[in-house]
């Protein structure tokens, strides 16, 4: 992997700590609400997960300029054991998260089966409303490091490895939050994220920059439980 990593884990973390800055007045305003501030942790299951097929469509590769070495980008079928988890600080409106995705994916290029694996590292500032009560509407936006192994995806003559696509993206949510009791939250929500893939590797263990970027979208309804200590 190439220096750029960092420098995306940088600009995503800038991103929401902004974010964290503009809601801060706001959470001045309503200090006290039904759900009780401060560290939580929860998980959540996403349902309906697919990529929209903006790259990986199930017809494309990818070679390396000046090589031999190919990746391939197949068309993924709906996620299963598509798992989140989430640790994050509430303070009034507010809530900072940090969450992990997993999922696994089928997937087909040009007819034969092939899996894949995504990942994303995620960075969101969420924002509720009604907050006096157990039923509190909320928005989320934030920033996110993906990537995408896909298996024997990568091919140097007689050589077979998994191919890896990796880069940055934006993630949107709206949903309702119920709190049963003050510490417990319940929420279901819409997260619609938009990725693009700048970065691949494959047989020779080499990361190679993709220009143009590949770009990619995401929709899937969220569900997640959480616990406030």
């Amino acid at each position: 992997m190439t220096n750029s990593f960092p420098v995306r884990m940088v600009r995503v973390v800038s991103v929401s700590a902004f974010l964290t800055l503009l809601a801060a007045p706001l959470w001045a305003q309503e200090g006290s609400g039904f759900a009780k501030n401060g560290g939580y942790v929860g998980m959540s299951g996403v349902l309906d997960f697919s990529f929209g097929g903006d790259t990986f469509d199930g017809e494309s590769m990818y070679q390396k300029v000046g090589g031999e070495e190919v990746l391939i980008l197949p068309k993924c079928e709906g996620a299963h054991n598509a798992l989140r988890a989430v640790c994050g600080w509430r303070t009034g409106i507010g809530a900072f998260e940090i969450s992990y995705d997993r999922s696994k994916h089928n997937g087909t290029f040009l007819g034969f089966p092939g899996e894949g694996t995504f990942h994303a590292l995620n960075f969101d500032e969420r924002i509720f409303m009604l907050t006096r009560g157990r039923i509190q509407p909320h928005v989320l936006l934030g920033g996110s490091i993906p990537w995408m192994t896909v298996k024997d995806g990568s091919f140097l003559d007689p050589n077979v490895a998994d191919g890896s696509f990796r880069g940055f993206g934006v993630n949107t949510e709206a949903g309702l939050t119920v709190y049963p009791h003050p510490r417990v939250g319940v929420s279901t929500g819409y997260r619609y994220r938009i990725m693009w893939f700048d970065s691949a590797s494959g047989v020779s263990d080499t990361a190679y920059k993709l220009r143009p970027r590949f770009h990619e979208t995401t929709g899937s309804v969220v569900i997640t439980g959480t616990f406030t200590f």
